[in-house]
């Protein structure tokens, strides 16, 4: 540990210094303001010990240029009674801590070991922060190959799958010849898990899109409320096949908004999708529409099995996934929905309890218009 006197008065620096270096420190000596600072140019000081009054400067001019060449060395004030207040105002400006004159050497000793264990946790800590930073910088670099690597997969699985999907139906519709009904339910059994897979492909691809600030938004300006009776229409045959009742509440005054049709659209979709997934036969969905202010409110609730309080803030993860095992999910529905909600600068979340069904609920702005990307 190297440490730096710096006082006018010889007598002082040797007595002080011979008795820390008994103690195991290596010290260096300075009569002068400038000399201190050379010397704290030339090399680093774990602490230096300043006299608040010195021939060519004050102490705190001295504390400042020590400070502003490393702001690591530990600065302890030297001080008569006389100029304590100065001393004071030393510490407001960085320095550790005061010593009286003439010089206690236990009190000297007790200050100098807390100073130094005050510099050692600090440059612990700043050393762990440089690690840490360091780490960070490499996963971030790593989780963008990886969403890169994504998109590309996925990319390049899309249109394969599709060409398979529509050979599938053309052979299910007859229109490559005949079949016989074991034949067709294996095809159109086949061409179920071709749909799940391009499901899949496509959220992985939004995803990494979102993850990449690449999610282009096209706004335009459209009815709502007619978007989301279009929606609701294209699932009566699945709550008829589940037997389920559906319930709407839309007003027909709830007007237009500015957005991405596309995309809310999507968030709409996964929402019913998972409602209609997660109800048992014979249970109940429901949508409604409220505006409020510049804000439009939309709520798809469900009578299915709930969502334990201690899952309210997983369901929104990506690749989480808290029911059944039986039911198919990718995991990626609700954080895409999310993210699509975030983009146009709205907010989602889920009222539910275990038992007793849920309500998904988000918030859009009416008329938020930004950059066509959104970054």
């Amino acid at each position: 540990m190297n440490i730096l006197i710096i006082d006018d008065d010889p007598n002082a620096r040797k007595t002080l210094g011979k008795i820390l270096k008994a103690k195991g420190f290596e010290v260096e000596e300075a009569g002068t303001g400038s000399e201190a600072v050379a010397s704290c140019g030339a090399k680093f000081f774990n602490l230096a010990l300043i006299d608040v009054r010195l021939p060519d400067t004050s102490g705190l001019g001295v504390l400042k240029a020590v400070r502003a060449l490393n702001e690591d060395t530990i600065a302890i004030m030297m001080t008569g009674y006389a100029s304590l207040d100065s001393s004071i105002e030393a510490m407001n400006k960085g320095a550790y801590s005061y010593i009286t004159k003439p010089v206690n050497m236990d009190a000297v000793l007790a200050v100098i070991e807390k100073g130094l264990e005050k510099q050692r946790l600090s440059l612990e800590n700043k050393r762990l922060l440089k690690e840490l930073t360091a780490a960070n910088e490499k996963l971030k670099e790593l989780d963008k190959r990886k969403s890169a690597f994504v998109a590309n997969v996925s990319h390049e699985f899309k249109n394969p799958l599709a060409v398979i999907k529509e050979s599938l139906s053309i052979i299910i519709d007859g229109l490559a010849g005949d079949i016989d009904t074991k034949q067709k339910d294996i095809l159109s059994a086949a061409k179920s898990n071709i749909e799940r897979l391009i499901r899949l492909v496509t959220d992985l691809l939004d995803i990494s899109k979102i993850e990449a600030g690449k999610m282009e938004m096209r706004r335009e300006n459209f009815d709502i409320g007619l978007l989301t009776n279009e929606i609701l229409s294209t699932y009566e045959r699945e709550f008829s096949k589940k037997k389920m009742l559906s319930s709407k509440n839309i007003p027909s005054d709830i007007g237009m908004i500015w957005a991405d049709r596309d995309k809310i659209s999507e968030v709409l979709i996964n929402l019913i999708n998972n409602a209609i997934k997660y109800t048992p036969e014979g249970g109940e969905v429901g949508i409604k529409l409220t505006a409020k202010e510049n804000e439009l409110y939309f709520e798809i609730s469900d009578t299915g099995p709930g969502i334990p309080e201690e899952y309210k803030d997983k369901i929104f993860d990506k690749f989480e996934r808290i029911t059944a095992e039986k039911i198919e999910g990718t995991g990626l529905g609700l954080p895409i929905a999310k993210d699509i909600v975030e983009l146009h600068k709205g907010r989602i979340w889920v009222e539910s309890e275990a038992g007793k069904g849920s309500r998904f609920i988000f918030v859009l702005p009416r008329n938020f218009r930004e950059k066509n990307t959104l970054r």
